[in-house]
């Protein structure tokens, strides 16, 4: 396409021409306004984000959405008997959504990890369970149930915690744990 000297653009390898509004060119990005910044000396300017945007950029397993309350996500135990990985999200308080999963060993302990690690999440493809093993869905790496959550870098699942604390039959998943995984998602 020749590009004349008046505004041009392409979305969606559409190419629209012309001056466009604000609200238009938000309607054409299926767009909604977050926040106002305004800066001094400055005129006020928009912030606009892609509705769902972290909703359609994670291709793992999503698992069930969870809520902090008292800064802390509290799940029951019994349903980790079966040695079966279970999948999460949360969203923090800065409206960042995180991804993790639980497990319990063949030993017992709660071990919580980030559904990412540090050397393919920005594929955003997660792990899956084989078995009493955690196999990263972007290399295929695996990783035992037993040292889910020991070891951080490379494409282990980023740690949260290796033994989750117990309570009256529930396992307390902190939010600051969860915290520090964030930047993976």
């Amino acid at each position: 396409h020749k590009f004349q000297s008046v505004p041009t653009f392409v979305i969606n390898g559409k190419v629209y021409e012309g001056y466009k509004t604000f609200e238009e060119i938000k309607e054409l990005l299926d767009c909604s306004v977050e926040k106002d910044y305004k800066a001094e000396n400055q005129a006020p300017t928009s912030l606009f984000v892609v509705q769902n945007e972290i909703e359609k950029d994670f291709f793992g397993q999503k698992g069930e959405k969870v809520v902090l309350e008292n800064k802390e996500i509290r799940l029951e135990a019994a349903q980790f008997n079966d040695n079966k990985a279970r999948f999460y999200n949360v969203v923090l308080a800065s409206g960042k959504t995180v991804y993790f999963f639980v497990v319990r060993d063949k030993d017992g302990k709660y071990r919580a990890a980030a559904n990412a690690c540090q050397v393919c999440f920005q594929q955003k493809k997660g792990f899956r369970q084989e078995g009493n093993e955690m196999v990263c869905n972007n290399c295929g790496n695996r990783y035992p149930m037993e040292k889910i959550a020991t070891e951080k870098g490379g494409c282990n699942p980023a740690p949260i915690s290796p033994n989750l604390e117990l309570k009256d039959g529930k396992i307390i998943v902190k939010q600051s744990e969860l915290e520090g995984v964030a930047g993976l998602f």
